[in-house]
């Protein structure tokens, strides 16, 4: 037989998740692997943009589960980067008749309100708005007084509105209460503006460099064929009839791949293996033409059946900050919002924007506001231009504040994660009526029709493949990992050596 020559495993993407393979699979001393990204930088949704002097993240910020399970926040803890995380600072509420409101008040209705969307389903094939309208209005029914009744029903759907920015959906009656069933709770979540990028760093610093080839976006992953390098050479012919010598010959000549990976520059990449960990978005738009054969039947449908949401972070950079010092967020009530209606409104997009965070600490960031939305809403401002944003911006916090100076920002930068064509959007969740275990379904490898001996040709990672962790950074790490190590147990590898491991650190 032929000697056992090292497999070529391409890695399609280079976010977090397919970094994290690719390092692992280093480590487990595979030693030809390479990771193809469309776009001009490595990272994916976890990136940066400048605002004034300041570096800003666009793309994730907050570790989920600050601790020590967390290898995300092993990671930056071991680096001692997490002594930079800022105070998390107070928060504030106004209401819009341009008053605060009693924020001891405000904060003890959103913790019940928080509690009630934190509820773990299991097969209840509600909606999230549906739970949220039922169980808030049973606490509202129980009060006497009629302000604090209209008080209580605004805040309950302030939590609802946040939670709409949490999941980068439209509207909560859409989202399956059982969204958490399978979810690993890894503790309270940590923000971390601005050290989150370094994980991208750390994943790929040790990794060669001309084996990451950035600008190479895939049109097409061909597997389950049989394809050889140079253009001139045939692959055997499959005729039985022709001698075993002959067979032998072209067999010693030219080695054979079960992939061929097509690039939009029409270069063409052999392989053995491929880890799939494009977006769901991504996935979304293009998994019916991306492969050939094409995929089966019961992962083109979980694709169409999960849903990509989107969030807009808008950044408010301001000459001088008009709120005091140790802020961290600003709500804005409107007292005319129940829970039952916990949806966006295109037409009424600021009514979306609810939740304003300072940039902390100061003296890294200046005076920098976060405005957040999500899904359509979103959408939509990916389409403004800075001064409409500005202008309308600056007089919904007038109104709210009940201040007619505040100023306009210096300069607005708002995301675009769904106009960005390599992710279409966020992250994944659930909607009402899908089971969290068909990202088991889209994480299997597909089979080979007809060649059981080469396993694993098309693997995948990604957030959208892990039920107990999607939409988080270290989902997305766990991720790359198990697709590492399932081609580790499948080339019966030995576990990375500890020694490996210390370098890291």
């Amino acid at each position: 037989g032929m000697t056992q020559r090292s497999p070529s495993i391409v890695v399609v993407g280079a976010g977090v998740a397919g970094l994290a393979a690719a390092k692992k699979l280093k480590e487990y001393g595979f030693d030809d692997v390479t990771v193809l990204e469309a776009s001009e930088k490595v990272g994916g949704r976890v990136s940066t943009a400048t605002i004034g002097s300041a570096c800003v993240e666009t793309g994730a910020q907050y570790i989920h589960g600050a601790s020590d399970k967390n290898p995300v926040y092993c990671l930056l803890k071991k680096s001692g980067l997490l002594s930079q995380v800022p105070e998390v600072g107070s928060e504030i509420f106004y209401n819009n008749k341009g008053q605060e409101v009693d924020a001891d008040v405000a904060t003890r209705v959103y913790e019940a309100g928080e509690g009630i969307l934190r509820y773990r389903g299991s097969s209840t094939g509600k909606s999230l708005g549906e739970h949220l309208a039922e169980k808030t209005k049973d606490v509202i029914d129980s009060l006497e007084d009629n302000d604090r009744k209209i008080r209580m029903q605004s805040v309950f759907a302030l939590v609802g509105k946040d939670m709409l920015i949490d999941i980068g959906a439209s509207d909560l009656h859409s989202v399956s209460l059982d969204s958490w069933q399978y979810y690993t709770n890894m503790g309270d979540s940590l923000n971390v503006p601005g050290l989150m990028y370094r994980l991208v760093d750390m994943l790929s610093e040790d990794f060669p460099k001309e084996r990451l080839l950035l600008k190479r976006e895939v049109s097409k992953i061909k597997w389950d064929g049989s394809f050889s390098a140079g253009k001139d050479m045939r692959a055997p012919p499959s005729d039985e009839s022709l001698s075993a010598h002959t067979e032998a010959v072209s067999e010693g000549n030219v080695r054979h791949y079960p992939i061929c990976i097509v690039c939009e520059n029409g270069e063409e990449i052999l392989a053995d293996h491929v880890i799939v960990t494009v977006s769901l978005g991504c996935l979304k738009a293009q998994a019916l033409n991306l492969f050939s054969p094409s995929l089966p039947a019961e992962k083109m449908e979980v694709i169409n059946k999960l849903c990509f949401g989107n969030i807009a972070k808008i950044f408010l950079e301001y000459e001088q900050a008009f709120w005091e010092d140790g802020i961290g967020t600003f709500s804005l009530i409107y007292e005319d919002d129940s829970p039952t209606s916990v949806s966006t409104n295109k037409t009424q997009w600021l009514k979306n924007i609810q939740l304003f965070s300072v940039l902390r600490p100061k003296e890294r960031f200046g005076n920098i506001l976060i405005g957040w939305c999500p899904g359509d809403v979103a959408d939509l401002i990916e389409t403004k231009t800075e001064e409409e944003l500005s202008s309308a911006i600056t007089e919904h916090l007038r109104m709210f504040f009940g201040k007619s100076d505040i100023p306009l920002p210096k300069s607005v930068l708002s995301t675009k994660w769904r106009s960005n064509r390599f992710i279409k959007g966020t992250y994944t969740y659930l909607p009402v009526g899908v089971d969290g275990q068909v990202m088991d379904t889209l994480a299997q490898p597909l089979m080979s029709s007809h060649r059981p001996d080469e396993n694993l040709q098309v693997m995948f990672a990604g957030e959208a493949t892990m039920k107990t962790l999607y939409g988080t950074v270290h989902g997305a790490l766990l991720s790359g990992h198990r697709e590492a190590d399932r081609l580790a147990a499948h080339y019966k590898k030995d576990p990375p050596s500890t020694a490996s491991l210390d370098k890291q650190v």
